[in-house]
């Protein structure tokens, strides 16, 4: 009876996966994140460090455009180092793969103790294609995942 039940299981989950994603599945705002709540105080001048956090954004829309924006920030012996990435252009869904076709992709970079590293350039418009994939917390809330080669990241949707 065991075997029986792990067939079933093995042919929903393949069904599952051939049905892929319609566009409608993912039209929306989806998120990823977080920021440290530990600051440094300089016992000298009394400032507070920024907070070190990141945070990633897509948004879909239901006419085929998607915009990406990216920020990080890390603190580390009092010098703040930056990134962002605002990303936008179409994307194409087949079956259980997305693809990302840019037509932006703006990079930043800055760091506070070497203002003169600081950079900004508009990045390659390579197409990126991921694996699409849902998930549930524990708390019923949905979760959109893109993975490639490069690894996963699970994004949840927002109202």
């Amino acid at each position: 009876m065991k075997i029986r039940n792990l067939i079933q299981i093995l042919i929903l989950t393949a069904a599952a996966a051939m049905s892929g994603y319609a566009q409608t599945d993912i039209v929306g705002t989806w998120a990823t994140g977080g920021m440290s709540l530990i600051g440094d105080r300089n016992t000298v001048t009394g400032s507070v460090t920024p907070s070190n956090g990141n945070t990633q954004k897509y948004q879909f829309g239901a006419d085929g455009r998607f915009s990406f924006v990216g920020y990080l920030q890390s603190t580390q012996y009092g010098c703040t180092t930056a990134l962002f990435n605002d990303k936008q252009g179409k994307y194409v869904i087949e079956g259980s793969q997305i693809t990302l076709i840019p037509s932006k992709n703006f990079w930043r970079q800055t760091f506070s103790c070497s203002p003169a590293s600081n950079k900004e350039r508009n990045y390659t418009l390579e197409r990126e294609t991921y694996d699409i994939s849902t998930k549930t917390d524990e708390y019923g809330k949905l979760f959109i995942c893109l993975a490639n080669e490069k690894g996963e990241t699970c994004y949840r949707k927002e109202k």
